[in-house]
């Protein structure tokens, strides 16, 4: 919160904020080889939504208070492809990220790669908002906390 109350301060009155976070909602498995895209199932990411609807409504807090105003909003989905099971894993554990795969899901995604190939595929919800500038100064009894 308090970095957007120090980006609103510096930006011109004209100035615009583009936030791009997850959706609050798990990401989904899938199998990609060739045309064929076989879903797998979800992640569980309880821990990460829950951080994700608190910034929600912080800026929701600072849009209330008049900071910022929505101009838009885009919904899309973030696709990242891992070669195996295993890369996926280690990744995601090099970034420090919680989260929770079902034995049974792992084991389809090994089996459906060694068998064809492809690619494993985590799909993202992500949103995009468009945030214009308001009032020059947050009012006098505005805390970031």
């Amino acid at each position: 919160m308090d970095a957007l109350s120090r980006i609103h301060s510096s930006l011109r009155a004209s100035g615009v904020l583009l936030d791009l976070h997850p959706q609050p909602e798990n990401s989904r498995l899938e199998i990609w080889q060739g045309n064929r895209i076989s879903p797998l199932g979800e992640i569980d990411q309880q821990q990460e939504i829950q951080e994700i609807e608190y910034a929600e409504s912080r800026l929701a807090e600072l849009e209330e208070r008049g900071l910022y105003a929505t101009d838009s909003q885009r919904f899309f989905d973030l696709l990242e492809h891992h070669p195996s099971v295993e890369s996926w894993l280690q990744r995601w554990a090099e970034e420090g990220w919680q989260f929770a795969v079902d034995d049974e899901v792992l084991k389809s995604a090994r089996e459906l790669l060694q068998a064809g190939g492809g690619d494993l595929v985590i799909r993202e919800p992500i949103r995009a908002t468009r945030l214009n500038r308001r009032r020059e100064t947050a009012p006098d009894n505005w805390s970031p906390n």
